[in-house]
């Protein structure tokens, strides 16, 4: 990441906060057609699990997952066998239930990120133009698995962290200057673990935010697909937009011409055949690398920021494996993200491969709160620690002798000789 070694200027900081409200404004849809913001009932998308309700729903089984315990859905609803009723209202919890997990499970797989979330409570207020929001107030993340083949029933468990509706405290903050901060600390620091408990957190939020007309809080629990993946990039550049104006890269993509001069000034143009010389000591790639890879490494080590295309097959993973362990071994940190979990795994593959899984700290892949997240760093560190220091020496002058042997004998075939002026050639 490129820091401008001084104080950003005052023009460069008015254009980057000027592109990041726009950049906001593209990010966030606070539109009725965002479910975050307007939710409504789906025939088969969304599945009402709010005790008390007409299926007569088990408070207790959901004390259960509060707790951190494992549910079956069918321990939630009245026994099925006690008649049609109970055992309609069941198969339709099972039906619904079986087509969100479907469609998690392919954003999982997909895109990597989890979006099945049971919402709890439902916040609308008068608006002065439009359709009031029906807004979920507290995301509850739900980790859902079919029993049998058949999916005749599911069992559910909250894996991660309770947290407010981000699209909601956005819309708090950006349009109606009321502040988050403690009630998401709230949320964050001492979730309630019984359903009663998040029903006087949403009496507590009504309270916080009694500022917004008439607003009600529906105590409702519903389970649905709420995916909002840009919405911690919104969040980042409202709380960090004047240091995002001392990065080059930012201020250049921003429009300001000062930061896109500077950027240029650092284009470089390695020796082809740098390859060649660089001694093997200094070279830290765990894959094979052809020229035009070799070439995109030294580029980025050089300090330019580029782009890398190509069709599928033509490397890009293993580029970015050999970039990764190339930055690691010069005492750099790196952040890989991607669209797509496949994207992802085909790095962290290659570098597993190796026998580098340790250096990989995989947000994704398992780290689902910030719980988990302290025991597997840990362990990476401890094992990080175990690991002796290897000497390559003997390795590495192997390596240099039979480099200096090709590099001779293309130098024999290609150097220009007097009195040819040529090289020679078959």
């Amino acid at each position: 990441m490129h820091i401008a070694m001084q104080p950003p200027s005052s023009s460069r900081v008015e254009t980057v906060l000027r592109a990041i409200k726009r950049w906001q404004r593209e990010f966030v849809d606070t539109s009725g057609r965002n479910r975050l913001r307007r939710y409504r009932d789906l025939s088969t998308g969304t599945l009402d699990l709010t005790p008390g309700q007409a299926t007569d729903l088990n408070e207790k089984g959901w004390d259960r997952l509060l707790a951190g315990r494992s549910v079956k859905l069918s321990s939630l609803f009245p026994d099925p066998q006690n008649g049609p009723d109970d055992a309609r209202a069941f198969n339709d919890a099972r039906r619904r239930l079986n087509s969100i997990h479907k469609t998690a499970l392919t954003n999982s797989e997909e895109k990597g990120i989890e979006t099945l979330f049971a919402a709890i409570g439902l916040a609308t207020w008068n608006v002065e133009s439009g359709t009031p929001p029906i807004a979920p107030v507290v995301l509850l993340p739900l980790h859902v698995e079919a029993t049998g083949a058949a999916a005749r029933d599911f069992t559910l468990k909250v894996e991660g962290d309770a947290h407010l509706n981000p699209v909601l405290t956005h819309i708090l903050r950006a349009e109606h200057d009321i502040g988050t901060d403690d009630d998401e600390a709230d949320v964050a620091e001492d979730p309630p673990s019984s359903y009663k408990g998040f029903m006087a957190l949403l009496d507590r939020l009504r309270a916080s935010w009694k500022a917004l007309p008439e607003l009600e809080i529906e105590p409702r629990v519903v389970t649905a697909i709420f995916s909002y993946s840009t919405m911690p990039l919104v969040s980042d550049l409202e709380q960090n937009g004047e240091v995002f104006a001392t990065n080059e890269i930012v201020a250049a993509i921003a429009g300001d011409s000062g930061a896109r001069e500077a950027l240029a000034s650092r284009i470089c143009d390695p020796d082809p055949n740098q390859p060649d010389v660089d001694l093997p000591a200094q070279e830290f790639l765990v894959l094979d690398a052809d020229s035009s890879q070799h070439m995109a490494i030294n580029r980025v080590l050089g300090g330019e920021s580029l782009v890398i295309q190509g069709p599928p097959g033509t490397g890009k993973s293993q580029t970015i494996a050999n970039l990764i362990t190339t930055l690691i071994a010069s005492g750099k940190r790196v952040l890989f993200v991607a669209e797509k979990r496949a994207a992802i795994e085909a790095v962290t593959k290659r570098l597993d491969q190796v026998g580098l899984s340790e250096l990989v700290m995989d947000m994704h892949g398992g780290v689902t709160s910030r719980l988990d997240f302290a025991p597997t760093l840990n362990e990476s560190l401890e094992h990080i620690a175990t690991i002796p220091l290897q000497d390559h020496s003997s390795l590495d002058g192997r390596l240099q002798e039979r480099r200096d042997s090709l590099n001779g004998n293309d130098a024999a075939l290609h150097d220009v000789r007097v009195p040819w002026d040529s090289a020679y050639s078959t």
